[in-house]
């Protein structure tokens, strides 16, 4: 590629409407770009459309940051005309910026390409472009506006703690599509209030006179985790929907309960070496874990002894441990192999096994059980070939996270939740 289709590949801009151009580096290393273009031989007259002629040159000096981490300016002469016929004057189109603007129409480009990457900073895309983050900031401001999507078929719902908004709130609510993995809208608040308002503004904005339906009604099913606010909202608001509780907040609910159980066998014992196996092999405890492993010499007990050995040890110690132990195997086994159609007769049984234990550290995953019996059925549902859940969200949050972390933290929540959606949907693009 010769030096000069080089440098109108850079302008972005055919080097047959060039009439005149020059570069130069300047002491500090910035890039000077200055160019004439051809005149329009059809250019007429706005006002009358009458013949006209050149008037002059306006002199527009340009920040061109296609040149990342080396400043580049376009000095653009800009051609005058002039009407003999009722004496306006005008200019020809400046095909590099928008009409009063000093950043071309590239650099605003590559500013908002970048920002579609969670890793990159407003500041680190100003410091790679030349530019100060308030024009970064501008530049998003002026160019991504994304509306909230429709409803879908399956609605997820989850929060995301976010302390530092400009808004009386800790937690954000994030919408999303499950069957997609699409976010449908951010909201700055998961109180009660703000998302009743939410919705209420959508019923009314959507609701069909002749049919008394709205886009409320597009929702048949609801995953949500064990909040209670979503419960009771999805009750009002999606009557019809069936309600699904995420399975992996009950297994982890459960998983808490279990651990309250190994701590208080740690405390209620004196032997340094039953203390020893509840700490340091507590991961003996988790479900998959392999515990026919090949044993090894333990010192403390002088023999050899694999992950079963151990655990026995502990179960002929503590038998409510063990108790406990084998309820939550029963659940994590109900829960990955139940459906529909089995899911509440198993389910009953696990309850009545549970109150039957009789373990105190249980009665809050009991409680759950009930409260929230016919939800956790109705997450055996089956939606696109997969078993309703919130993991799909679950795994949203943690893109949300990481932009939270790089940007160390937002503060304006209307930019906070375009760069979310801007980041996270693939299809949600910018406007020049």
């Amino acid at each position: 590629m010769s030096p000069d289709n080089f440098t109108t590949n850079m302008l972005n801009i055919d080097s047959s409407r060039i009439e005149s151009l020059e570069s130069s580096v300047l002491m500090d290393g910035t890039v000077c770009v200055r160019i004439r273009l051809k005149k329009d031989p059809d250019t007429k007259c706005p006002l009358c459309n009458h013949s006209v002629r050149t008037h002059g040159y306006r002199t527009h000096v340009l920040k061109h940051s296609t040149l990342a981490n080396r400043p580049c300016k376009i000095i653009y002469e800009q051609r005058r005309f002039y009407c003999p016929d009722c004496h306006k004057c005008f200019c020809e189109p400046n095909p590099f910026a928008a009409p009063g603007e000093s950043l071309t129409y590239e650099t605003k480009i590559n500013v908002l390409k970048d920002l579609k990457y969670p890793n990159n900073t407003y500041t680190s895309v100003g410091r790679r472009y030349n530019l100060a983050t308030t024009q970064v900031l501008r530049i998003f401001d002026n160019h991504v506006d994304i509306p909230r999507k429709t409803l879908p078929e399956v609605l997820s719902i989850d929060e995301h703690y976010m302390p530092a908004l400009d808004f009386d709130s800790l937690y954000i609510c994030v919408f999303m599509d499950f069957n997609t993995g699409v976010l449908i809208d951010i909201l700055p608040d998961r109180k009660k209030e703000y998302i009743s308002s939410y919705l209420n503004n959508i019923r009314n904005e959507t609701l069909d006179p002749k049919t008394g339906k709205s886009e409320l009604g597009n929702v048949k099913f609801v995953s949500i985790d064990l909040y209670d606010t979503y419960k009771d909202l999805a009750s009002i608001y999606f009557p019809q929907a069936v309600v699904c509780a995420d399975s992996f907040h009950v297994l982890e609910h459960l998983t808490e309960c279990f651990k309250q159980v190994r701590l208080k066998c740690r405390r209620n014992t004196e032997d340094e070496n039953l203390q020893y196996l509840l700490t340091k092999f507590k991961y003996i405890f988790d479900d998959g874990q392999e515990l026919d492993n090949k044993g090894k010499y333990n010192k403390r007990f002088r023999r050899h002894m694999n992950y079963r050995d151990m655990m026995n040890l502990l179960f002929e110690r503590f038998p409510e441990l063990k108790t406990a132990y084998e309820l939550k195997q029963e659940y994590i086994h109900f829960n990955r192999t139940a459906n529909l159609n089995n899911a509440k007769e198993k389910l009953f049984e696990l309850i009545q096994k549970f109150a039957d234990s009789q373990i105190k550290e249980y009665v809050p995953f009991y409680n759950l059980l009930l409260n929230w019996s016919e939800e956790i059925i109705n997450s055996f549902n089956i939606a696109h070939g997969k078993r309703i859940n919130n993991s799909y969200i679950e795994s949203r949050n943690k893109q949300i996270e990481v932009l939270i972390y790089n940007a160390n933290g937002f503060q304006n929540y209307k930019r906070t939740r375009k760069r979310i959606l801007y980041c996270i949907n693939k299809d949600d693009n910018y406007k020049i």
